[in-house]
């Protein structure tokens, strides 16, 4: 790949707009040039510059292009070249591979019994049913653990099981297994069985063990290998020793399969009879949710079980579940991966978030339909209250950035934290900041001499190793590369906001601090026929691993001003020529760039190809991610 020349032009031909343009043009020449020496002087320089990689500037990301693997021929499959090519920048190599990927089977799962201890866990609640023993489900609070415990409580209740679900409430309880809450458990004498939690719980395990209760883990996140719980079994992916195929489930998925697992033994058969068949197809969608909302790569089995999940979604029996779709007015729409993620997935998590989880995992499980749509329609009020909450929040964190100088090149992390904060969104605050100054973000309310709070963290630094790093300040945290919890002693969080900078840039460079658009490859206007897209929309559910594709068109025209969108016209619709082609694109919260686009102007545009159907037309859409003023 030659390396593309960067040129000033482009930023001088649109008039006045904001330095942070020319920040990013010079880093991505300073990072061009550094490329450009040390391909000099390899021994395999013949001419031309192989692998040389670097960011060219937009008006509001750098943009990337992904490492262009070499397209393989899919004959025989109908693919285009363009097609062809984004899937090899996902992996996909082959016409088996392509065929596995784009058409996948239930036949892709794994085996459950493969996972570590699953069979041992699996005997034992079949035991417990059998000996009519109380089982208690130990679920988080989020939308994994939510669709972990029903998928669990579903299973049981039609094996007949004695079972009830367990949620800890965030703000007093917080997350993991707790020790007085095991403690209160046992005194029923029960089977407690943990899910998307319990890896690191070592003294509510020994507690459990002391007083003769067996406790069942499965969780699937980080760990010490060195340190785990004295527990009955452990059912996790990643277990030193495991040969599981695959270490990317999610709670609900690890709940998914012990369930299934379950059902085999506890009917003495591996072919299910079809009732359990009928439920676990119908569990599939739970795990969907749950898979999508974790952000767990949507390769391999995630990727089975969220094709299956959201495809059979809006025909489920699962009373809770039709009646969330209702409430979130969605009964009409295809489900996919955007409303999980931005439309079902915050309603189950605003519960928890705001107050406490137990009236999701109640929607879900046992309530009726009467229930059921007053507790779909509580979620969305409560949703609609924590937007509100969030959005202020958020504003503060983002003074506090700024007011204290943390967004300096020399901060390569944020640490805030405030007495003002509701616990229940630091997350999603956490992830705005990630946004908005492209950095790992720790955002933290102080309740009396204890901060605690969520990370949420960028490509190139592992935050829960970050944290692991800093343990010396912390009473406990957990979680994973992306996101991880966390809490400490106020009198020790200077020194921590210390030593996590400092550990954080180690891991980035100045260069790195600033939002990124990846491009897949580049197109023209013509490519963008209407079988070309849904052919891309085949490559769906996107997210982690297999995202959504991104293509530049270079050289289009600006047939006229753009117009603007949106009760408040924060957005644009833009008129694009090539030739003889015409094709609208349309670019949200991009208005402020209006003034730079004039009719006739020569563009450069980043964006994801849909497609859009209304009143019975389906047509191609431009969803716009960045845009520039061409060289020529």
């Amino acid at each position: 790949m030659v390396a593309r020349a960067v040129s000033s032009r482009r930023l001088s031909s649109v008039g006045s707009i904001s330095l942070k343009p020319l920040r990013i043009l010079f880093r991505g020449c300073k990072t061009v040039l550094k490329n450009l020496s040390g391909a000099l002087q390899g021994d395999n320089f013949r001419g031309e510059l192989y692998h040389v990689y670097m960011f060219e500037a937009g008006m509001l990301k750098r943009w990337r292009y992904r490492k262009h693997e070499q397209a393989t021929d899919y004959s025989g499959l109908g693919l285009s070249a363009l097609v062809a090519k984004l899937l090899a920048n996902r992996g996909v190599h082959d016409v088996e591979q392509a065929q596995s990927f784009l058409n996948p089977k239930m036949t892709q799962l794994h085996d459950p019994e493969l996972l570590p201890n699953i069979s041992r866990a699996a005997s034992r609640m079949s035991q417990a049913v059998r000996d009519n023993q109380p089982i208690v489900i130990y679920g988080d609070y989020d939308v994994d653990g939510i669709t972990a415990s029903s998928i669990l409580w579903h299973t049981l209740r039609l094996a007949g099981a004695h079972v009830r679900t367990y949620v800890p409430h965030r703000i007093e309880e917080g997350y993991g297994i707790n020790c007085q809450a095991v403690t209160a458990m046992c005194e029923a004498d029960p089977l407690i069985i943990s899910v998307d939690c319990g890896i690191t719980a070592i003294e509510p395990a020994a507690i459990a063990k002391a007083k003769g209760v067996d406790l069942i883990i499965t969780d699937h996140h980080e760990m010490d290998a060195d340190n785990l719980p004295d527990a009955y079994a452990i059912v996790h992916p990643r277990l030193p020793g495991s040969e599981y195929p695959f270490g990317d489930l999610c709670g609900a998925g690890v709940a998914f399969k012990l369930a299934w697992q379950f059902a085999r033994v506890h009917n003495g058969s591996n072919r299910l009879p079809k009732i359990y068949r009928e439920l676990m197809i119908q569990q599939m969608s739970l795990a969907a949710l749950g898979t999508i909302a974790d952000i767990v790569p949507l390769i391999d089995e995630n990727r089975v079980i969220t094709a299956f999940g959201l495809g059979q979604i809006k025909h489920t029996d699962l009373i809770g579940l039709n009646a969330l779709i209702d409430a979130s007015r969605l009964r009409d729409e295809k489900i996919d991966a955007y409303h999980v993620g931005f439309v079902l997935g915050p309603r189950l998590n605003a519960c928890g978030r705001m107050g406490h989880a137990k009236d999701a995992v109640h929607l879900l499980t046992d309530a009726t339909a009467d229930e059921a749509g007053d507790i779909a329609e509580f979620l969305t009020e409560e949703n609609d209250h924590r937007r509100v909450i969030e959005k202020k929040i958020a504003d503060q964190a983002a003074s506090q950035v700024i007011d204290k100088g943390y967004e300096h090149t020399d901060h390569r992390a944020i640490v805030v934290a405030s007495e003002n904060w509701h616990p229940g969104v630091v997350g999603i605050v956490a992830s705005r900041l990630v946004g908005k100054f492209s950095r790992p973000a720790i955002v933290l309310n102080i309740e009396g001499d204890q901060a605690h709070g969520s990370a949420r963290s960028v490509e190139g630094v592992d935050v829960h190793d970050a944290l692991q790093h800093c343990k010396e300040y912390l009473t406990s945290f957990g979680g994973h590369a992306m996101a991880a919890g966390l809490r400490l002693p106020v009198d020790k969080l200077d020194a921590f906001r210390e030593a996590f900078i400092a550990y954080v840039n180690q891991k980035l460079s100045p260069d790195d601090l600033c939002s990124i658009v990846n491009i897949d490859a580049d197109c023209t206007l013509k490519d963008l026929t209407l079988d070309q897209i849904k052919q891309i929309e085949r490559m769906a559910p996107f997210g982690p691993h297999n995202p959504k594709p991104m293509l530049c068109v270079r050289n289009v025209q600006l047939d006229r001003p753009p117009m603007f969108m949106g009760q408040t016209g924060k957005h644009l619709r833009l008129s694009l020529r090539q030739g003889d082609q015409y094709q609208n694109a349309v670019a949200f919260n991009m208005a402020d760039l209006a003034d730079n686009l004039p009719a006739g102007v020569m563009l450069d545009v980043v964006f994801e190809p849909k497609t859009n159907t209304w009143q019975g037309r389906t047509s191609v859409d431009m969803m716009v991610k960045d845009i520039r003023v061409s060289e020529k």
